[in-house]
Parts: structure tokens; C-alpha cells; sequence
């Protein structure tokens, strides 16, 4: 007899992912084989996970910016070690933080094939002074925060008259040293010194063909001189000194280049981890414990893992972009309660970096005033449509797809309690009693729904007391969402799924369990859809451009050169225009030129 399984997409992780899985030929797929397995956060399985390291390399538009401003960058991702099947990591952390290691705004940007490229906006109450970009993925946060890239900026808000202080070198935890990575020196092809504001320039960039046989991705830039982004990215490195000897908060290194397994790889989108503590003297195994993380609003969704040996789990959740709000709910099956404890998103340990007093040349603080002048001009003219696009509005749409049988109340006569609506408007589902203990059984054609509990649920929400379940006013219930096979959510099985959708979307008036709670989840940073040459054909219009042209992904090959172009903004001023990238090895390529604007003669 053929058995009929209605399967869920697989959205988190399967299971616990076995750390087995980094190791090449050994593949433990999920949580459901755990029990009396080696734990993939074993310190045992550490040796085995380090041999796999992760660097970022990140690029930015400019190095010098004015509050409100969008930075954008470019990222690559490469990973050294063991052959890795799949991408390891699909997710980049983004922040902005200040030389004391305070994060003053943070992303997530999702990777391809390696790359990523975004922006991510200054706040408008940062005082000038020195920041820095710091990225990492999930997996690097097991190395340490001496581990991730740090690009080096200069903010400046024209609206706060502070400035930041400089750092002493024994208040700092690391110094930044330009990275040893090899690079080679590429050439623009021969272009006019000179051209006039207004004009539309042009330059070509190719690949000597003796010396390529592979092409380079990278990305280019085009920005006054005293913004000029360096060619190179700088690596972190641990200050030898006694904690005692540095400010309260300061990160020291667990133990100096030390590989710390808490976290697993975001290798299958944006992912949620933590731990599960059970009450004092009970020693209870993963297989009795759920937890369920239920994704309300507009996006609904709905994740559920079990926790490996040691209590800790790792969900993936799908790719939307905004913020959040998740139901966490933990499922114990002898109904004790149970703490789940969900780690922090974005690193919290801080390097405290070396830095000068605040300060600017004479032609740094002119190519500054113009900058200012631009983001105000911008923010006066432009349409508030935005330099980060924004998703649009689609049809909510429940996680389980569609339903095999769906029932509106609308279109029946109002009945006094649930039972009574089971057993006359839907007749594939049962309501039984037995010794006090209220249950709901799904008939149908596959006979091994009656092995597994259906999955009953108000508004996408789990309900695990029957008892309130069928306490619901059918006064409340719009309708009700059947389905009548095998439910298979990763590595969990149900006998069916029932979901009552409220008028209110309130999950109609049920109180939460104790043990349960909301939490605000920063999701994927949107793609920025600015163009950054685009120029308004309205003459009423100003050029606020501070960086005249932004291309994140640029791709040299060696049979055919690339042509950019671009309009000149009309303040004379030194320009440069530089290509920044990474041959398949690793290798950094540069490419400089630069140019002046001149006044145009008038006619």
C-alpha cells in the first residue's frame, strides 16, 4: 500500500547538524540519529572542526563619510581546510563600531557564490570621530572577535559638535596590521588628465592576457581623493597584557588564537541557536524536548527542532529582510517546564582598537564640507523612497501550504463549542476523551497517521493543552485548515495538522504558556537598489553624489576589458578611481588612476 507523506520544505537546520557533516565522508543528517552520538558541540570534535577556517575580505566605497550616510562595501568569504560540500556559510555579519568595540549599527547580509555587497546606514548621533567596519560570518565567531575583518572610517556629523578622544596603546586589546596577503598592481588604459564638471568620462580596465589565465571579481570605486578607500584590509591582533590591565568589557581571547565550538555554520540561511536548561537534578534527553518558534506578522512561519545531548540547538530561518518577531514555546513530554535560552545574534565581545585624536587636513576638511552640503541637499530634494529598497506587501500565506480540506465558519450556522464543529463541519477529524484527556484524530487513507500526534495549532501557534484547545469560542474561529496526511517538519513527524485562524488573529484569546515568550529578530538586510551614478534629468535637481560611482561586483576577464562610465559632478577637485579584488587564489588586485575636474568654460 502506497503511504502518502505531505512534506514541509526543509527551512532550519536538519536537526542538530552533526559536526560529522565537516568532515568530508562522514554525513550525520539528522537530529532524529543524535541520541547516542557524538555531540557536534563535543569538545572531542573540535580538532576536527578547526582544520576549517573562514576570512573575510571587505572593500568600502570611501573612507571618509558624513552622519546618515549609507556605507557601502563589498565582501568575499573563502574558506581554507577540508573539501566542503555546499557553501559553508551563507550569512554575513555586518557592524559599525566604534574604537572601543561598541556596535552602533548592525546587518545581515546574505552571500552568493562567495560574494555579498550592501550598505549599512550611519546613525545621525554619532560624534565624529574613528570607526570601523567589522564582518564575520557565524562560524568565525568560534576563533574570536580577533578573527573578523575591520575596515577603518572616518565619520564626521556636522550637527554634533564633539569629537571622538584617541586611544593610548595600553588602553587598547588588539592592534590592526595591514593583512600579508600578496597583491599585484593592474593598469587602466590611458585616459585625459583633465575634464570639465558635467562631462560624461570614460575609462577602460583590462587584464594583461600573459599574465591571466583565470579572471578577477572585485569592485570599483570612483571618489574625491581625500576619500579615498585603502587597497588593502588589516587583520586584528591580540594585546598581550593581563586582563586586570585593561578597561572593564574589553575582550582578551579566551586563550590567544584559541577555536571555541559554540557556534555552527549558517549554511542554510539565517540561523537562531541557544540552549535548553532543565530543572535542577533532571536529567532529561533530548528526545522528550521541542521547541517550537512560531514567525508572526505578514511572513508567517514555523520552525521546530529538538536539542542534541548537551541542550544546545540551532534552527535556520527563512530569508526575509526587516524585523522580526518570533514565538519561542518549549515542549517538554512529561509537561515539565522547561528554560530555553537563545544566544546573542551579533557578537557581543569588544576589541578595543588604537587610535589617533580625531583631525582633518585642510583639503580633507574642504572635501568634507562638500560631502555635508550634499547629504543635507539630499535629504531636502530627494523622494523619501529610499536608498534601501523595501519588500513588498504579499498575500499572507500559511507556512503548510495548502491544506487538503479547509473549512470557512462563515458559511454555517454558529455552533455553541469546537466539538460540536469537529463532529458536523469537519468530518475527517475526531474529538475523543479518554480518562479526562482530550485528543483529536485525523481519519484517512494512510494508515500510519494513527502513529503520530496530530500538530494542533491556533493562528500557525502549537497548542499543547487540549483542554484550552477545545475550550475556544467557535464565536472566534474564521476558519479551519485540515491536513490529512503524514506531516513531516524536518526530522519530526505528525499525525496531520489542524489550525484554527482567528478573526482577530489573537489566537483567539488562548493564554501563552509560563515557560514560553516573544522575541524581536533582526532578519536579512534588504538589497540596496540605488543606483550611484544615476544623475536626475531635472537641471532644479542637484548632484548630491559623494561617491560618483559604486560598483560592487565587478568581473575582469581577461578576453574582453570592461568599460565604465560615468557623469562628473560639477566641483573641480582630484578624483580617483580605484579597482579593488581577488583572483581564485586569494590574491589581492589592484587598479588606480585618477583625474581632475575643471571648471567648464562658459559659453
Amino acid at each position: 500500500m502506497a503511504i502518502n507523506l505531505h512534506i514541509e520544505r526543509r527551512v532550519f537546520l536538519p536537526g542538530l547538524l552533526m559536526l560529522g557533516m565537516l568532515i568530508p565522508g562522514i554525513l550525520i543528517p539528522d537530529a532524529a540519529d543524535l541520541h547516542g552520538q557524538r555531540s557536534p558541540f563535543d569538545p572531542a570534535m573540535a580538532g576536527e572542526a578547526a582544520q576549517i577556517r573562514e576570512e573575510v575580505t571587505v572593500f568600502t566605497d570611501r573612507s571618509l563619510y558624513i552622519a546618515e550616510e549609507p556605507v557601502c562595501f563589498s565582501a568575499s568569504l573563502q574558506d581554507t581546510g577540508p573539501v566542503i560540500r555546499r557553501p559553508w556559510s551563507r550569512v554575513l555579519y555586518v557592524e559599525l563600531v566604534s574604537a572601543e568595540g561598541i556596535s552602533m549599527a548592525r546587518e545581515k547580509y546574505q552571500v552568493h557564490d562567495g560574494k555579498t555587497s550592501g550598505e549599512i546606514h550611519i546613525p545621525s548621533n554619532l560624534i565624529s570621530g574613528n570607526y570601523f567596519l567589522r564582518t564575520y560570518t557565524r562560524w568565525m565567531r568560534n576563533w574570536g572577535p580577533e578573527s573578523y575583518c575591520y575596515v577603518p572610517l572616518r565619520i564626521i556629523n556636522p550637527h554634533r559638535p564633539e569629537m571622538q578622544k584617541g586611544i593610548a596603546p595600553a588602553e587598547v586589546s588588539a592592534n590592526l596590521r595591514v593583512s600579508s596577503a600578496l597583491s599585484s598592481s593592474l593598469e587602466f588604459e590611458p585616459h585625459p588628465a583633465f575634464f570639465a564638471g558635467g562631462e560624461r568620462i570614460v575609462m577602460q580596465l583590462s587584464l594583461p592576457a600573459r599574465r591571466f589565465q583565470e579572471g578577477i571579481r572585485g569592485c570599483l570605486t570612483v571618489v574625491p581623493r581625500s576619500a579615498q578607500p585603502a587597497a588593502h584590509h588589516w587583520e586584528a591582533e591580540l594585546v598581550n597584557r593581563a586582563a586586570e590591565e585593561l578597561p572593564t568589557g574589553a575582550y582578551t581571547g579566551d586563550s590567544a588564537g584559541a577555536f571555541q565550538l559554540n557556534f555552527l555554520p549558517d549554511k542554510y540561511g539565517p540561523s537562531l541557536s541557544g540552549s535548553v536548561v532543565y530543572p535542577s537534578g533532571r536529567d532529561e534527553g533530548p528526545s522528550e524536548t521541542r521547541i517550537h518558534f512560531t514567525l508572526m506578522g505578514d511572513n508567517p512561519g514555523y520552525m521546530v527542532c529538538r536539542p542534541e545531548v548537551s541542550g544546545r540547538f540551532a534552527v535556520a530561518l527563512p530569508f526575509l529582510s526587516g524585523k522580526l518577531e518570533l514565538f519561542v514555546q518549549p515542549e517538554s513530554m512529561d509537561g515539565t517546564a522547561v528554560e530555553v535560552r537563545i544566544d546573542q545574534d551579533f557578537d557581543q565581545r569588544q576589541l578595543i582598537l588604537p587610535v589617533a585624536s580625531f583631525d582633518l587636513a585642510d583639503q580633507e576638511r574642504e572635501a568634507a564640507t562638500i560631502m555635508a552640503r550634499n547629504v543635507q541637499l539630499a535629504g531636502i530634494y530627494q523622494d523619501a523612497t529610499s536608498l534601501v529598497g523595501k519588500d513588498s506587501a504579499a498575500k499572507e500565506f500559511p507556512f503548510y501550504g495548502s491544506p487538503t480540506l479547509s473549512v470557512d465558519m462563515d458559511h454555517y450556522v454558529l455552533l455553541p463549542t469546537l466539538e460540536e464543529v469537529f463532529l458536523n463541519l469537519v468530518s475527517s477529524v475526531t474529538p475523543v476523551t479518554r480518562r479526562k484527556r482530550n485528543s483529536l484524530q485525523i481519519e484517512s487513507e494512510n494508515p500510519t497517521l494513527s502513529l503520530f500526534e496530530p500538530l494542533v495549532m491556533v493562528d500557525q501557534v502549537p497548542v499543547f493543552d487540549m483542554n484550552k484547545f477545545m475550550s475556544v469560542s467557535p464565536a472566534k474561529i474564521k476558519g479551519i485548515d485540515v491536513i490529512e496526511d503524514v506531516y513531516v517538519k524536518g526530522d519530526l513527524r505528525f499525525g496531520g495538522l489542524i489550525n484554527l485562524i482567528s478573526w482577530d488573529g489573537d489566537m483567539a484569546g488562548i493564554d501563552l504558556p509560563g515557560n514560553s515568550f516573544f522575541i524581536d529578530y533582526q532578519a536579512m538586510h534588504p538589497p540596496a537598489k540605488k543606483d550611484m551614478d544615476q544623475v536626475s534629468e531635472n537641471d532644479r535637481m542637484p548632484d548630491t553624489r559623494n561617491t560618483l560611482l559604486w560598483l560592487p561586483d565587478v568581473v575582469l576577464e581577461k578576453s574582453s576589458p570592461i568599460s565604465i562610465s560615468f557623469n562628473a559632478p560639477m566641483y573641480p577637485g582630484e578624483y580617483v578611481v580605484l579597482f579593488r579584488g581577488q583572483g581564485p587564489g586569494g590574491e589581492l588586485f589592484v587598479a588606480e588612476t585618477s583625474f581632475e575636474l575643471v571648471k567648464p568654460n562658459p559659453e
